[in-house]
């Protein structure tokens, strides 16, 4: 015979059921529904640098998320992981050389900073 079953909507991180019947086990994983959103998604520094911070707002309290930093002048102080909502701080340094940009990645969001030479 078949069986027939029916998956809800996911909002949150991933998650795996099993069905089973006459002793086989069919395993079903759903991927993450988690969304994320960067407030604000970007900031401007002067050749000085400085620090500066922004908040992560998931959907759901139980998606978790990591934040990554793409230039080894970009320093992530704090928020570098967590769960549910927060706020990343980090500290960007002086800058010498031509403008330049950065970003610190969160789940596939970014967050850019852009900073003026020296």
């Amino acid at each position: 015979g078949t069986v027939t079953f029916t998956v809800a909507a996911n909002t949150g991180p991933t998650r795996t059921g099993t069905i089973t019947v006459g002793g086989q086990t069919f395993t079903i994983t759903q991927l993450n529904g988690c969304t994320y959103s960067l407030t604000p998604m970007q900031t401007s520094f002067g050749a000085g640098g400085g620090s500066g911070s922004f908040n992560v707002t998931v959907n759901n309290s139980a998606c978790g998320w990591t934040a990554v930093s793409s230039a080894p002048w970009i320093t992530i102080n704090s928020g570098a992981s967590g769960t549910g909502n927060g706020e990343i701080s980090f500290t960007v340094a002086a800058n010498v050389s031509p403008q330049r940009s950065g970003k610190i990645s969160v789940n596939g969001q970014d967050f850019t900073i852009n900073q003026d030479n020296g």
